[in-house]
């Protein structure tokens, strides 16, 4: 993923996503056993956006906050929920 890609993503409007475009993360499944590198990149495919899904019929956009959780820590407990 590109620089101006990750940009693109982290600024998606919630307002301006379609449901279609969606991907409902209580329906994907990543095997636990491979190596951390890898679930990331599969998560990312199966999203399109990680930053931009849907819940159980409710659309969410992932945020950090300063000075808060890092992004790759939030990222490793995410994939060890699905």
């Amino acid at each position: 993923m590109t620089a101006e890609e990750h940009r693109k993503m982290l600024e998606a409007s919630l307002e301006d996503t379609t449901w279609e475009s969606l991907v409902d993360i209580s329906k994907i499944r990543i095997n636990k056993e491979l190596p951390l590198a890898e679930r990331k990149r599969q998560y990312i495919k199966k999203t399109g956006n990680p930053y931009m899904v849907c819940v159980d019929g409710i659309k969410v956009k992932v945020r950090f906050t300063e000075g808060g959780i890092s992004f790759d820590d939030a990222f490793e407990n995410l994939l060890f929920s699905v």
